[in-house]
């Protein structure tokens, strides 16, 4: 189950970095609609990264118990 979540976390930031590459571009288009609507999705998968970095520790804690 380790290394299930640990993968899907990779699998997050990833996506977070690929919000990041679009706001860059939509910065240059200015296409404020679409960097609200990015920034969002990046609120978001931050959120989902740290509950499940959450669920790891827990996870790692009780497993050595």
């Amino acid at each position: 189950m380790e290394h299930l979540i640990k993968n899907l976390i990779e699998q997050l930031v990833s996506k977070r970095e690929l919000e990041f590459s679009y706001i860059e571009k939509y910065k240059k288009d200015e296409l404020n609609d679409l960097i609200l609507i990015s920034s969002g999705r990046i609120f978001e998968l931050d959120i989902v990264i740290q509950k499940l970095n959450e669920l790891l520790d827990y996870y790692i804690r009780t497993k050595s118990n």
